[in-house]
């Protein structure tokens, strides 16, 4: 899979920035014990994989840099991913104020006190994920978004 596209230019910088020891793309299944050996809360890979992936129409689990993340298997788009305690959802741009009105977040302060803008850091695109049932079907909504441009 090339991740290479110019949609993930944004979040493969913000990736990079730990400079963690792992390869830039690999198969979920590469590692031991993907849920709770590669940096997120085993639920939010569980959100991220079992729930949210199994809307998609093919297997989008990966690993980028080390972290769980839902990948177009065409287009390589980052889709998904989990960021420690919180997960990441690329969104279809039209929908992002109303999805921020159903209680989706952009913002979020960590343990130590620093907080993240995920609209900063990853694009416009994107919202904390929130649990909100319509998260599958947005992503599904993307994923097409980028079947068709692939």
């Amino acid at each position: 899979m090339d991740i290479a596209h110019p949609q993930n230019a944004q979040v493969l910088a913000y990736l990079t920035r730990a400079k963690r020891d792992a390869p830039e793309y690999a198969t979920w299944d590469s590692v031991q014990n993907p849920y709770y050996g590669c940096g997120c809360h085993p639920d939010i890979v569980e959100r991220i994989w079992d729930q949210i992936g199994k809307a998609l129409p093919a297997d989008c689990r990966c690993l980028i840099h080390g972290i769980p993340t839902l990948a177009h298997p065409k287009s390589g788009v980052i889709l998904a991913l989990g960021i420690g305690t919180q997960y990441g959802l690329r969104l279809p741009p039209a929908c992002v104020d109303d999805v921020i009105k159903a209680g989706a977040k952009t913002t979020t302060k960590w343990s130590g006190g620093a907080v993240m803008d995920i609209r900063l850091e990853l694009g416009d695109d994107w919202i904390f994920g929130a649990w909100l049932a319509n998260e599958p079907a947005w992503c599904a909504t993307v994923y097409a978004m980028f079947d068709r441009a692939a």
